[in-house]
């Protein structure tokens, strides 16, 4: 394949301080349109006359999008680099891969909990909700610690006038004096939706307060010391760990 024949960065988007959407397109976009909410792709990126090794991410658009979008988190090298990528610039990208959230819309009651930037396959899944007018129940624990870590915070509120979608911010690092901020809105417009903030770690007092069911379907998506957490408190009030769907990256892919 030469830097002509796949797909193109159409679109860089800052998210926050440490977070970027880039947004790409291109005759190669065949092989993406049954992709599933959820699933990941691996990129390489041509600059400076050559190609990067390849990095997987999860494709955070809805699988209805035109476009492939992918939300990264600065935490390593290649992944600094997202911001300054020029829009034109190629890009080669293998996939869909994953099972994550599989038939995540066939489950009527969905507790996703996220830890930082592992809200982005629930992103896909809501965004997909929302174009195809889904009435699932579908509470979301989105773990950061601060405000500005919640960079779909707005999105996510819009969600809440269309979709029964309860968001839980939960912010680690909010000093009690500056928690009055942050209380939720007001909504008197018949939204099924609503939003609410709690803060400290994610824990059995606070998911005891907001998850509707223990025999709703469970999906987890975060760093591994907090998925480790996560279901240990979840276990302790009878959520078996085995059926919570867990989202690691386990793909390898060869270098050309």
């Amino acid at each position: 394949m030469t830097q002509d024949d796949g797909l193109k960065i159409v679109k860089i988007e800052k998210e926050n301080e440490d977070t970027t959407s880039i947004y790409f397109t291109g005759p190669d976009m065949e092989r993406f349109k049954n992709r599933k909410p959820g699933q990941y792709a691996s990129i390489r990126v041509f600059k400076d006359g050559a190609w990067s090794a390849p990095h997987p991410f999860t494709l955070s658009s809805s699988p209805k999008d035109e476009t492939l979008r992918m939300t990264i988190k600065r935490s390593g090298e290649f992944t600094s680099t997202i911001p300054d990528i020029e829009p034109g610039t190629p890009v080669q990208c293998a996939g869909p891969f994953g099972q994550f959230c599989k038939d995540i819309g066939t489950s009527k009651e969905i507790v996703m909990i996220a830890g930082g930037v592992g809200i982005t396959p629930f992103l896909s899944v809501l965004r997909h909700f929302q174009e195809t007018r889904a009435d699932n129940a579908v509470t979301l624990f989105w773990a950061n610690k601060g405000p500005n870590d919640a960079f779909a915070a707005k999105e996510l509120e819009e969600f809440t006038k269309s979709l029964n979608l309860h968001v839980i911010h939960v912010f680690s690092r909010v000093a009690p004096e500056d928690q009055a901020a942050l209380t939720a809105p007001a909504f008197d417009d018949g939204r099924p939706g609503k939003i609410s903030h709690e803060y400290g770690r994610l824990t059995q007092d606070i998911f005891l307060r907001h998850i509707p069911s223990t025999n709703a379907s469970f999906y987890l998506c975060g760093p591994p010391p907090m998925q480790q957490t996560v279901l240990e408190v979840l276990s302790s009030f009878g959520v078996d760990p085995g059926r919570v769907d867990k989202e690691a990256f386990v793909f390898s892919p060869k270098q050309s």
